[in-house]
This record gives C-alpha cells, structure tokens and sequence, in this order.
C-alpha cells in the first residue's frame, strides 16, 4: 500500500479537503490488488469521501468494502459514518454494532457506538418496545442528533 498517499488522504479527510481526500485514497485503491489485505480499508475511505462530497454511490463502495471485511474495524467505521451522513441512522448503528463484534478492541468503534447509541426506557412501559406508540414517542423525544456529524465520528 502507497503509505504516503494514505497518510495524505487521512490528513487531507481531518481538515475536510473531502476533493484532496478523494484523490489520495483513489490513488491508493489503484495500485492495490483486490485481494490485497488493505483492499476493503481503502475502498472504505474512497466510498466516504464520495459519499462527503455528495457522490451517493460512494455509499455503495463502502458498503461492498464492508460486506467482505472480517478483520478491520475501520471499514466498519467508514461505512456507520457513511450511512449516518446520508440519514440512515439504523444502518449507521448495525455498521458500528458490526464493526465491533470483529474488532471488539477499536477505541473509535465504541466512542461511535457510545455517540449513537442512547437507548432509554420505553415510554409506555407495559407495552412491547416495537409497538407503535413506544416507537412513535421514541422519535418524538428522541435526541435529534444534530450535535453528531461525521467529523464527531471518526475523531
């Protein structure tokens, strides 16, 4: 893997130049081999910086990296931050809860899932949580998640 470019891209991603980014992570996903143990983290971060700069197949790449990745959390990572952009807050939640199971010990990982995950208890207790009223209020008085971004996220 081209390390100095994917440092660039990394760096490029942090000070939200997502068109600098974009370049240096397509570089480095050039000269990889799809078989390449890197092959789906870089993918991963050329998908979200698709998806930042509002390239909505971006969504796709990171979700293909994720759908063979069994080692690395931070594709994971990548693609929660993806979906959490493009208002898929379930699917941004199942990513992190993922990710975590093959990579229990990523520090980023459970700061995400601590960001996103905030179960209460059900508003109408003797009802089962996904009955309609327990849903409906929980979005009602769920927090808006607006203080959350993918900057948050990843750093």
């Amino acid at each position: 893997m081209n390390t100095e470019m994917y440092e660039k891209g990394l760096k490029a991603l942090k000070v939200r130049d997502y068109k600098a980014a974009a370049r240096d992570f397509e570089v480095v996903l050039n000269e990889l081999d799809e078989h390449d143990e890197n092959y789906n983290k870089a993918a991963s971060y050329v998908g979200l910086v698709q998806v930042l700069i509002s390239n909505r197949n971006g969504l796709l790449v990171c979700r293909d990296a994720a759908s063979s990745e069994v080692l690395d959390g931070a594709v994971f990572l990548n693609l929660a931050c993806a979906e959490w952009h493009c208002h898929h807050r379930g699917r941004a939640i199942d990513a992190i809860r993922r990710g975590c199971k093959i990579d229990a010990g990523n520090e980023r990982l459970q700061r995400a899932s601590e960001l996103l995950e905030s179960r209460k208890r059900s508003i109408f207790q003797y009802l089962p949580r996904k009955h309609s009223l327990n849903r409906a209020f929980g979005r009602l008085f769920r927090r808006s998640g607006g203080d959350v971004d993918v900057h948050s996220l990843l750093y």
